[in-house]
């Protein structure tokens, strides 16, 4: 089981305008529930997390596991979606998650992203896509969701 996992708008969910606490390892606070949740999803479903957000090219996977650590997260296994390591080299997320779905398709995978390009991807991957909304994050509804794909209940 995989969960494709994105950070702004799903474990930090202030608005951009707003100044977001740091933590002692300098990145941004998340949200308590959100980051809850998570937890509860990872410690039911031992998901390995590949993570989506723009920010996966400024840390190592090492530093991940602390930084999600240092939150209360424990995570078994992360991974990045691509090899990419600077802005420059990304590409619109929905297309790289496309390109993992299709190089992982036999997969049990859940989408966690607030990104409306996904939306435009093959069926096969947005019924697997948990639509996070805006300043909620990971709230009760999604991370339900989430264990029903993931669990296929």
């Amino acid at each position: 089981m995989v969960i494709l996992l994105d950070i702004d708008g799903v474990l930090v969910i202030e608005p951009a305008w707003r100044k977001v606490e740091s933590e002692a390892d300098g990145f941004t606070r998340f949200d308590k529930q959100s980051a809850n949740n998570l937890a509860h999803i990872l410690a039911e479903t031992n998901a390995a997390v590949v993570l989506t957000t723009t920010h996966r090219i400024n840390f190592t996977n090492q530093q991940w596991f602390e930084i999600f650590k240092l939150r209360g997260i424990a995570i078994n296994s992360i991974s990045k979606l691509n090899n990419k390591l600077s802005l420059a080299e990304l590409g619109e997320r929905g297309k790289e998650i496309e390109v993992w779905a299709k190089d992982n398709c036999d997969e049990n995978f859940v989408i966690l992203d607030d990104d409306p390009s996904i939306n435009q991807l093959p069926e096969w991957i947005t019924q697997r896509w948990v639509t996070i909304k805006p300043f909620k994050g990971i709230d009760d509804e999604a991370k339900q969701k989430t264990l029903s794909i993931l669990l296929d209940r």
